[in-house]
């Protein structure tokens, strides 16, 4: 058999195989966390600890069977960019949309997420592309803690994670089961969408707090985020969010998706400055 068909045939079998994982991963890690649902802490005291070890084993196999069956050509980067100014190849995305770290398996383990978050999502109205603050937030852990406290794959902050019903005490952390977590996210975006009209203010909103943005609003006398964004009436921190979700979304998401986040802007919003 030449050798060219003998290459084909095993770029075949590699996508092949590939597939095959991608479809019955979403399964077992769901087994795993109807498991981790009644064991929320393991016997080291790590909540979900289990369930991550299995998601980024799972991610990792997939990233080498993608790897495998899709070598760069030539051995050579494409040097292009996306409009957003991001890398325009798959691994340079991989490598961005995971911090730039050495573990390329993020975006992969979001994919394995996103059976269970989408329709969690949907469920409150929110544009399901919005799944990308899991990327940007937490990388797909759902044990990641920040200094400030925030932790899960939403990076909930424990008064927010209460607000929406979630229990986070010395006993448990409601903020690291994806479920309870993902519904709660979902409900605080579809409160701050309700708040401020506009999809890129509900994102500033989440990560820098209502109340900032609002008082915004009131000294620029203006609710386009872009507006506020040039006048730095943000915090630089979230100045840079807003538009690092948007282009994560971009890169993970479908096109009607994305223009349904930017152009959502209403023309008369009503909003209160104080927490509810």
């Amino acid at each position: 058999m030449p050798s060219s068909m003998n290459s084909r045939v095993s770029s075949f079998l590699c996508v092949g195989l590939y597939g095959v994982i991608l479809l019955i991963a979403p399964f077992y890690l769901w087994s795993q966390g109807a498991l981790l649902g009644k064991q929320v802490y393991s016997s080291t005291g790590q909540p979900f600890s289990e369930f991550d070890d299995s998601l980024n084993k799972t991610a990792d196999t997939l990233l080498a069977f993608a790897t495998l069956s899709t070598p760069p050509a030539g051995g050579k980067l494409n040097a292009e960019k996306t409009t957003n100014g991001l890398p325009a190849t798959s691994g340079d995305r991989r490598s961005w949309l995971s911090g730039g770290g050495s573990n390329g398996s993020a975006e992969l383990r979001l994919k394995l997420l996103r059976p269970d978050v989408d329709p969690i999502l949907a469920s409150h109205g929110v544009p399901t592309d919005l799944a990308a603050i899991i990327l940007v937030e937490s990388a797909g852990r759902s044990t990641a803690l920040s200094p400030n406290g925030a932790r899960g794959l939403w990076q909930l902050m424990p008064d927010t994670a209460r607000r929406y019903g979630l229990r986070v005490d010395g006993n448990r952390d409601d903020r690291l089961d994806r479920f309870r977590a993902t519904d709660a996210a979902a409900r605080y975006l579809h409160y701050l969408y309700g708040q401020f009209g506009d999809w890129r203010l509900a994102l500033a909103a989440y990560n820098s707090g209502e109340s900032n943005v609002g008082l915004a609003i009131l000294k620029a006398h203006t609710q386009n985020f872009d507006q506020l964004a040039n006048l730095r009436m943000l915090p630089l921190e979230t100045r840079n969010y807003v538009p690092r979700v948007l282009a994560t979304a971009q890169l993970i998401g479908q096109s009607q998706n994305l223009e349904e986040i930017r152009d959502s802007s209403r023309s008369t919003v009503i909003f209160a400055v104080n927490n509810p």
